[in-house]
């Protein structure tokens, strides 16, 4: 019969090694993005700024939030590339608003948000590479944790089960 004890230490160590991959592939996905949150008064503006390269990904996109939004109020958006060129220029009036655009050539990337409402606004600005889909590390970080948490639960039925019978 299987030793409770030793099922319980491997699948906890399963569960935490699946966790920790998870969060180094959060912290890596997070590293590839610049945000920015701050209150905007009227007329007032903000910049968020990332160093994008086309040879990582050709992929960027940037996002904005406003907390506060109401109908009719709105922010003036520009994308611009390492040269000083105005990529996107854009008036938002919803939230949240994203949109993806291609890196063209290395260097740093801006993202200036300019307040056109009547009122303070509190933005939060997002600029970086486009996140990729689900990678090799992803998948088997969750394969890690279901066997992990299985291994828990099956464990815990052994201890249980062992627990309530005699020992001879």
């Amino acid at each position: 019969m299987a030793k409770p004890k030793a099922i319980l230490i491997v699948s906890g160590i399963l569960v935490i090694a699946g966790i920790l991959i998870s969060f180094s592939q959060s912290e890596n996905e997070m590293s590839s993005i610049a945000t920015s949150q701050q209150s905007l008064s009227v007329g007032s503006a903000m910049n968020v700024s990332k160093s994008l390269d086309p040879m990582k990904s050709k992929d960027g996109v940037y996002s904005v939030q406003i907390s506060d939004f109401k109908n009719g109020e709105s922010l003036n958006v520009n994308v611009i590339d390492p040269s000083g060129s105005s990529i996107i220029t854009k008036s938002i009036t919803k939230s949240p608003f994203q949109e993806n655009f291609t890196i063209s050539s290395a260097g740093t990337y801006e993202l200036k948000i300019e307040n056109a409402a009547q009122s303070d606004l509190q933005v939060l600005g997002i600029i970086g590479y486009y996140p990729q889909g689900a990678t090799l590390l992803d998948v088997i970080s969750v394969i890690i944790l279901i066997v992990g948490l299985s291994g828990l639960a099956i464990g815990m039925m052994y201890f249980i089960k062992r627990r309530g019978k005699p020992t001879s």
